[in-house]
């Protein structure tokens, strides 16, 4: 937006105050719905719930199939002759794995379509498994590691992609918040029925019926999940053409809507009714906008070039550490990847803490633990989703309709507490012997800790530089798998050399002091972004249109 004459990214108006029109307040809707049927942001809402339930349920599963080892890891150092150092590399292994899938995948999926990424993605993981089940020693399981590992990139960053494609940014944190639900439950929910499945059946059932299930999940993607794709005029192009200022606002399309009741106190996007948008959106010619929506084998198809993206696939996969210029973006991805470690900490700690002595828990019961994880998660999403939500529309109102890519960043000012108390009570907790459910208590901290940080931190990136959305989710995606691969190669030697109590305590402190770096972005964000507007929209012109 533009204000006082000077570009700003991130800072737009999202509220419509009274006496600016002859409505009540309500929200604008950014970004602002085409008049084409076939844009995502024009689907009902039942299609959009299908779409996302399919992408949802696929990326849990992606999950479910890498997640799920640590309650079999005391079992596998026996039957594959192996040690919790070597499984813990396989560990790192996948995570690194996941981090270059993201980078090489993500700029498939920008300039190509989503679709066939998750399909990729499905084959990859699908033969992870298959070589997983079949397994003699610990190169099967780094096989295992790595193709999946690959293959499960799409639930980390297309995934987000897509839904931001069917996303209003009133919504993001809601949206962002049910994805952290989902990748969390996918990680933390499996253990729980492998330990009982391990112990009952055997870990090689834990294989067979992910595969079943994954099967099952991937072709109802395959036949169901429309592609998302929607080439539209960026908000930098309008700003090239000096018409998205601060003055944006939601003009009358038809005396009908204006007689329409606000739905949750927005212009709801329907497809019978003619749409709001902003002054700054072009609009097509009645004419020439489609009147019907795609055949069934065009909503399925497995490419769909983005015409607005020029760039080369190489230039797009490499032009993205580009984006470390601008500091929003490397901060939220080095904030996800501190969340990313403290999982890998978990998953590479829970077997060597509570299967010995003094807890000796078997692998039902390492599994139980997660339940923990589980509770937390659902509080920190319901507090990183609607409690940020709210936060960034109430501050809008107060500035006047105007919101502040930083307001959504008062949410995180507990975050550092949350993740440091979560990891003493956890880590110090275990290495006394203390009651289970003090370690516990650590990890439903832990939980609320991991879907508080990411709705927030990743969604401040997204506000802040909304035209590079798909390269902030890839490059923060890498970052995250590459410092918490590097970091879980380093967990298991690093508790051996120092202990449980003295490693949990660096980590806390670490955790609380990096997360504590909100705070100068919110006090000097706005003027950061205002510095690097024009690399901003050099990485956009860039990106887009060469």
């Amino acid at each position: 937006m533009e204000q006082n004459g000077e570009f700003v990214a991130g800072t737009l108006r999202l509220v419509n105050e009274p006496g600016e029109t002859d409505r009540p307040s309500r929200v604008v809707l950014v970004p602002a719905p085409t008049k084409n049927i076939n844009d995502p942001l024009n689907w009902s809402r039942g299609a959009k719930l299908w779409v996302a339930s399919n992408l949802l349920a696929w990326t849990f599963f992606a999950n479910a199939a890498i997640a799920w080892t640590s309650p079999a890891w005391a079992v596998w150092t026996i039957e594959l002759n192996t040690t919790f150092t070597l499984l813990n590399y396989g560990q790192a292994l996948l995570v690194l794995m996941c981090g270059f899938g993201c980078l090489f995948l993500q700029p498939w999926a920008l300039k190509y379509g989503r679709r066939s990424v998750y399909v990729l993605g499905s084959i990859l993981i699908l033969i992870g498994l298959a070589l997983g089940a079949t397994m003699k020693n610990i190169n099967g399981f780094y096989a295992y590691m790595i193709l999946s590992g690959f293959g499960s990139a799409p639930s980390y960053a297309t995934i987000i992609t897509s839904l931001i494609d069917i996303t209003f940014l009133h919504q993001k944190g809601r949206v962002l918040s049910l994805y952290g639900i989902v990748l969390i439950l996918g990680n933390f929910l499996p253990p729980v029925a492998a330990g009982y499945i391990t112990q009952s059946q055997g870990w090689k059932w834990c294989f067979y019926y992910l595969i079943i299930f994954f099967v099952v999940s991937s072709l109802l993607v395959l036949s169901c999940a429309e592609e998302t794709l929607f080439p539209r005029t960026s908000i930098v192009a309008n700003v090239e053409h000096g018409i998205d200022r601060i003055d944006t606002e939601v003009r009358d399309e038809s005396s009908e809507i204006a007689s329409k009741q606000p739905v949750d106190g927005t212009y709801e996007a329907s497809l019978s009714t003619p749409l709001p948008t902003s002054v700054g959106e072009p609009q097509e010619n009645v004419t020439s906008v489609p009147t019907q929506r795609y055949t069934y084998a065009q909503r399925m198809t497995l490419f769909r070039p983005n015409t607005n993206v020029k760039a080369s696939y190489i230039k797009l996969t490499f032009e993205v550490f580009q984006v470390c210029t601008l500091p929003a973006a490397v901060w939220a991805s080095w904030m996800i990847a501190i969340a990313t470690f403290v999982v890998g900490y978990v998953f590479t700690t829970q077997a060597s803490f509570f299967a010995a002595p003094p807890y000796n828990f078997d692998a039902s019961q390492l599994g139980l633990m997660y339940f923990a994880l589980i509770i937390g998660n659902f509080i920190g999403a319901i507090y990183g989703g609607n409690v940020a939500d709210w936060i960034v529309l109430r501050l809008a109102k107060a500035n006047n309709g105007i919101a502040e890519a930083e307001h959504r960043l008062w949410a995180y000012i507990p975050v550092p507490f949350l993740g440091a108390i979560g990891v003493l009570l956890y880590g110090v907790g275990a290495s006394h012997g203390i009651h289970w459910i003090v370690p516990c208590l650590g990890l439903v901290f832990v939980g609320i800790f991991l879907n508080a940080s990411l709705p927030v931190a990743m969604g401040y990136a997204l506000d802040s530089y909304v035209d590079l959305s798909g390269e902030i989710v890839q490059l923060s995606n890498f970052i995250r798998n590459l410092v918490g691969g590097a970091f879980t190669f380093g967990i298991q030697p690093w508790i051996t050399y120092n202990g449980a109590q003295t490693t949990s305590i660096i980590i806390a402190v670490v955790i609380f002091v990096l997360n504590l770096s909100s705070i100068p972005f919110q006090i000097w964000g706005k003027s950061i972004r205002r510095r690097t507007a024009k690399r901003y929209l050099k990485l956009t012109n860039r990106a887009t249109y060469y």
